[in-house]
């Protein structure tokens, strides 16, 4: 037996009536799973904040708590 993966439109009507017809067929089975997600890792987010400039540099701790009151 072969294997296909198929994406599609939930909210397609053309789309879901396909799939009710590959359901009325006796030789097709259908697995329905969702497609998975990959969640960004934290080092991920990190480097997309310094490419985007999303950073602040401070000297000290002092240096930083006056750029923070000073905003």
């Amino acid at each position: 037996m072969a294997t296909i993966t198929i994406n599609y439109n939930a909210r397609n009507r053309k789309a879901l009536k396909l799939l009710e017809f590959l359901r009325s067929l006796d030789f097709i089975k259908i697995a329905e799973k969702p497609a998975p997600t990959k969640q960004k890792s934290g080092l991920e987010l990190a480097y997309e904040d310094v490419a985007a400039g999303r950073v602040h540099r401070a000297n000290d701790g002092e240096d930083l708590i006056r750029q923070c009151l000073a905003d």
